[in-house]
């Protein structure tokens, strides 16, 4: 192994910063397959098909992100506030992987913490009954530098690392997944190799094609139709590695194709505001580490390239990132020093940003994931006072405190808005 430089070893910690899990509604509310006209931001008629699309315009609202966390929200809201809406979905995270630790689909019937909260998800489909569940899937292998082994194997492209057998061990776990995923009986959103273009993925853009390709024909010959694709980018604001942000294309090298993909996805962690909060620390970092594109600008060039190909969206990982909702302070995503934030300013920067986004382009987001977590509290994202992303005591960063209940005005206004009636929630159908 050669020994790397102090700069790419920031990189790489960088890189994990955004690695992991940051990590639907009741069949009533959505139907196998459904189509209507809807209109797009010009007023040209947009007619969107997807599995599981809700009807009447409606957005489909999820809360996540780990079994843990979902059960606190149920405990401290939902239990104590009857007239609180339910999410119409819950997410959860899971990966086929042959080296990981806890062994492959670990979390599906039984406990498993990645570092970043329980998941289990026997258990929360017991808490959330009547809820759709989105799943996180990792198809890459932290242990193998980067070969995407899982991903080469269930492409089932045979070279120097990747063997028959490690082809056929893969391929039966996405057969055990979908079997598993389709015994739940209810709607599925699979988002297959979640973020496949952060840099921190490592995902071959040859072989990701592929593999989702075989996981969907597989979802279509074992009759699991009531699971949908989803394909989500991680709509990351710099130029790194075989991640071009700047080049038109980046988004069609990693697409695999229309008659595969159900639900097209992005991850929405940095609003109008990110510059003023979440990357306010420009004096500390290397050059490199400053944003090349805005935010917005990413999460728009999803939404066009979604309207394209009449697919609704889904933003499938939300929170504000760098935020605390208990003691009220933000701080740079990049190191732990935070600074005081009225609840009316971290609403105002964040949440109502987020909200507006969202009812601005009703015509194709029709599905939302907000990450309800309490992240310093979990080992992974842990990161103790004036550290810097990559330290061995804050190995992701700062990523706070998003739980809603954190604080009154927070979840008094986040109630509001998700009782707007074109959200999906359980206890209004």
């Amino acid at each position: 192994m050669s020994i790397l430089s102090a700069k790419k070893i920031m990189l790489c910690f960088f890189l994990a910063l955004v690695a992991g899990s940051k990590h639907a509604s009741s069949e009533s509310s959505t139907s196998a397959s459904s189509a209507f006209a809807t209109k797009d931001i010009e007023g040209k008629t947009l007619a969107i098909s997807a599995r599981h699309l809700p009807h009447e315009n409606k957005i489909i609202f999820f809360m996540g992100q780990d079994t843990g966390t979902l059960s606190a929200f149920k405990k401290m809201v939902l239990d104590k506030d009857a007239t609180f809406p339910a999410p119409g979905g819950v997410t959860l995270y899971t990966k086929i992987s042959h080296s990981f630790k806890y062994g492959s689909l670990a979390g599906l019937k039984e406990n498993v913490d990645y570092g970043s909260g329980i998941n289990n998800f026997i258990d929360t489909l017991n808490e959330f009954p009547k809820a759709a569940l989105a799943v996180g899937l990792d198809i890459t292998d932290a242990q193998d530098n980067c070969k995407s082994l899982p991903t080469k194997a269930i492409a089932g492209l045979i070279d120097a690392d990747v063997t028959p057998e490690l082809i056929s061990f893969y391929r039966d776990e996405v057969d055990r997944l979908i079997t598993f995923l389709k015994s739940t009986d209810r709607p599925i959103f699979l988002r297959i190799g979640y973020e496949f273009d952060g840099p921190w993925n490592c995902y071959n853009a040859v072989a990701y094609k592929a593999s989702f390709r075989f996981i969907k024909a597989r979802i279509n010959a074992l009759n699991a139709y009531k699971i949908a694709t989803v394909w989500q980018t991680a709509a990351w604001l710099r130029n790194q590695d075989t991640y071009q942000v700047t080049d038109k294309n980046h988004l069609d090298q990693y697409y695999p194709g229309d008659d595969v993909v159900d639900w097209i996805a992005f991850s929405k962690f940095y609003g109008k505001q990110y510059r003023k909060h979440q990357w306010s620390c420009d004096e500390l970092n290397p050059p490199w580490f400053t944003p090349m594109v805005s935010a917005v600008s990413q999460h728009d060039r999803t939404l066009d390239f979604a309207r394209l190909r009449n697919k609704p969206v889904m933003i499938a990982e939300a929170a504000p990132a760098g935020y605390n909702t208990s003691t009220l302070t933000s701080s740079c995503v990049f190191t732990n020093r935070t600074s005081s934030i009225t609840a009316e300013e971290l609403w105002d920067s964040w949440y109502q940003d987020w909200f507006d986004y969202i009812e601005k382009n009703r015509d194709i987001i029709r599905a939302v994931a907000y990450i309800n977590t309490y992240w310093h509290t979990q080992s992974m994202w842990y990161c103790v006072p004036n550290a810097l992303a990559g330290a061995a005591n804050c190995k992701q960063g700062y990523w706070g405190d998003s739980r809603i209940e954190g604080n009154p005005l927070i979840l008094k206004n986040f109630a509001k808005e998700i009782s707007k009636p074109f959200y999906v929630k359980i206890n209004n159908q």
